[in-house]
């Protein structure tokens, strides 16, 4: 995500990021994303899980994380409602209020990353 490879995230690095993973999600090119798109999209958490004996965690902390970010509960994430829950979780993961994330807070603050240790790695 560190495009500049500067040491820490900033909003910039996260929306294109963002932009990138949307469209890279959006299988079937209709802006938004279904559960099952959202879940096929994978940056290696499925195989450390079915590894670790955890397949069934990590499969609910995709559904948990997916129904977080769909804010109307209707199935499918837009841009706009992957973007506000991306912006809400960089918030939350900054602890020093900084505008930038550095690595420590990014892995033990952002919200996918939590959930997915959560479920894989509950011992971390």
């Amino acid at each position: 995500i560190d495009t500049n490879s500067n040491g820490y995230i900033h909003q910039g690095d996260l929306e294109a990021y963002r932009s990138d993973v949307f469209a890279s999600m959006d299988s079937d090119d209709n802006k938004g994303l279904t559960y099952e798109e959202f879940s096929a999209w994978d940056p290696g958490f499925s195989a450390l899980a079915e590894e670790k004996g955890k397949a069934d965690a990590y499969v609910t902390a995709t559904k948990i994380v997916f129904a977080f970010w769909d804010r109307n509960g209707d199935g499918k994430i837009t841009t706009s409602e992957m973007r506000h829950a991306m912006n809400a979780d960089f918030k939350r993961a900054d602890l020093n209020d900084d505008a930038v994330l550095t690595e420590d807070e990014f892995l033990n603050g952002f919200t996918v990353i939590v959930a997915m240790k959560a479920a894989i790695r509950p011992d971390l």
